[in-house]
């Protein structure tokens, strides 16, 4: 595989990637997570300066519409390789200069990206109601933040007889929110494949996330937005109104339904407002007292719609048709307590990190 800088993937943050690889390569061969990544085979300077890189082959092929609707062994495949993922620690990318992201300045980062598009573009009142609610409550804001992919989507994955043997296109990882990287699955994946990924990541996962799931839902209707924001500065009338169909189509789909049932209130004060027109300044955030309880129903845009160039641009995620909640399983510390098989009074197990961040047996 051949890699090279482009306008949207700049020379430093592939030479950053390589770093990536390295630690994730190092966390692999150390069976800290269950999938390799694209293995450095050489480099090489082309005219202009610019650097091309090329990789190992890890085999298997990017998933397919029929593997992610009904493969029986994928889903907890990937449930595995995301939440180990998840559960290293946050020195694994933060020693190597990677972004790093309280879970408050992950919730901030979303309100001013919806800011953004306000000034430009009306949002529908129900979804800004929708989104605002759940930005607000600040019971699903309470996570520690984790070393994450930050653009899950089919071309990042090779898989073979229900297995994820790797995972690339690592030029946006950073510590931050890890429903990021379940925002793709929760929107495209069917409701079966979506049960299934759920229950195991939920039992792998070590840190206690008690709304992963519906913060995963939110980031994906969220992502719609990014995609608008990114034709605005882009300055492309197509995407824009492909964005702005989709946003509406969203807003028709839900007609008006809360994130969670407890935002029912919140929704109810802000729903006096016509929307966030360009033409008036978007709605101040209100404290909430709502608590999240369920996790929300996942919403899969791409049962209607496409988009073409989203696999290059948009990090969080996609949005769009109805399925029913699935209940959040239990945490694998609790697990594992109440069935007997672990004493809460031993000592836990610790990965080893050397001086420099990196993993060590």
């Amino acid at each position: 595989m051949v890699t090279c800088p482009h306008e949207e993937v700049s020379g430093p943050a592939l030479e950053a990637t390589s770093g990536i690889l390295d630690r994730l390569g190092q966390a692999y061969e150390h069976d800290y997570i269950p999938f390799d990544v694209p293995r450095l085979a050489g480099q090489a300077k082309v005219s202009g300066g610019a650097s091309v890189y090329v990789h190992r082959d890890p085999g298997g092929h990017a998933p397919t519409p029929e593997e992610l609707d009904s493969d029986l062994l994928l889903p907890a495949s990937l449930g595995r390789a995301l939440a180990a993922l998840h559960n290293l620690p946050e020195t694994v990318f933060s020693a190597i200069g990677l972004p790093t992201y309280t879970a408050i300045e992950c919730r901030d980062r979303n309100l001013a990206l919806l800011d953004e598009a306000a000034r430009e573009v009306t949002i529908p009142p129900s979804l800004w109601s929708r989104w605002e609610a759940a930005l607000e409550d600040v019971s699903l804001w309470r996570f520690p933040s984790a070393p994450i992919h930050g653009d899950i989507q089919e071309r990042c994955l090779s898989v073979q007889r229900g297995s994820v043997l790797a995972i690339g296109g690592w030029t946006s990882a950073h510590v931050g929110d890890p429903a990021l990287d379940i925002a793709w699955i929760q929107a495209t994946a069917s409701d079966n494949f979506l049960e299934r990924f759920r229950e195991t990541y939920g039992h792998e996962r070590r840190a206690t996330d008690l709304h992963v799931f519906t913060r995963a839902q939110l980031l994906s209707e969220i992502a719609l937005v990014r995609w608008l924001v990114h034709g605005l500065h882009a300055e492309d009338s197509s995407v824009i109104d492909e964005a702005r169909a989709m946003i509406a189509d969203l807003a028709t789909d839900l007609d008006g339904e809360p994130l969670l049932p407890s935002h029912a209130t919140a929704m109810g004060a802000h729903s006096s407002a016509e929307a966030s027109p360009a033409s008036q300044e978007p709605a101040q955030p209100h404290s909430t007292d709502a608590q999240a309880s369920t996790d929300s129903r996942p919403i899969k845009w791409r049962d209607r719609s496409t988009v073409s160039e989203w696999d290059t641009t948009a990090q969080e995620g996609d949005t769009g048709a109805a399925t029913m909640p699935v209940s959040r399983p239990a945490s694998a510390v609790s697990r594992k307590l109440a069935e007997g098989e672990v004493d809460p009074a031993a000592p836990t197990e610790r990965l080893r990190l050397g001086p420099d961040g990196t993993l060590l047996r």
